[in-house]
């Protein structure tokens, strides 16, 4: 049986581990299994993972390792600017990496959620930052709102100014 060429996405992601541990290496952490795990979840796609998502996919991976763990790593790799966490305003914070970092839109009907550029919030944070002094973080809360599909249905039912969020 033959071994798969690697992907210029997976030199690409391994590069990115591999920088990713020497940050924490350079900030005298250690590489535990569970820190490798969390960073290795959250490197191998840009799917957005609550604290649970990453103690269950851990779990499945690693036998033994307590939740208390997971959340000391995700705090640890917070501290350390490798992760960011993201409140999605309907759920639970979801994680990703900060080098991965893009603010959200998350729909308050059916909860997916949209990745968006940082730029496309570069006009308020300009405004907030020449009128009012102040510096908006764009990728800490998710912009909450309607989806193209669920604000259809809403007009399509009538609801006009009963949606969620008005």
């Amino acid at each position: 049986m033959s071994v798969p060429a690697r992907t210029e996405n997976d030199t690409a992601r391994v590069a990115e581990v591999e920088r990713i541990h020497a940050m924490v290496r350079a900030a005298g952490g250690r590489l535990t299994t569970p820190t490798r795990m969390v960073i290795s979840i959250l490197a191998s796609s840009d799917a957005h993972r609550s604290a649970d998502d990453l103690i269950a996919t851990v779990g499945r991976r690693v036998a033994g390792v307590s939740p208390s763990t997971i959340y000391r790593v995700i705090q640890r790799l917070g501290d350390l600017g490798i992760i960011e966490h993201v409140h999605s305003g309907s759920g639970p914070a979801f994680y990703h990496l900060r080098e991965r970092g893009h603010a959200h839109l998350v729909c308050n009907s059916c909860g997916i959620v949209i990745d968006l550029p940082d730029r496309v919030f570069n006009g308020l944070t300009k405004v907030a930052l020449d009128r009012y002094g102040f510096h908006v973080n764009a990728r800490h809360s998710a912009l909450l709102g309607l989806c193209a599909s669920c604000a259809g249905h809403s007009e399509a039912a009538g609801a006009g100014g009963d949606r969620p969020g008005q």
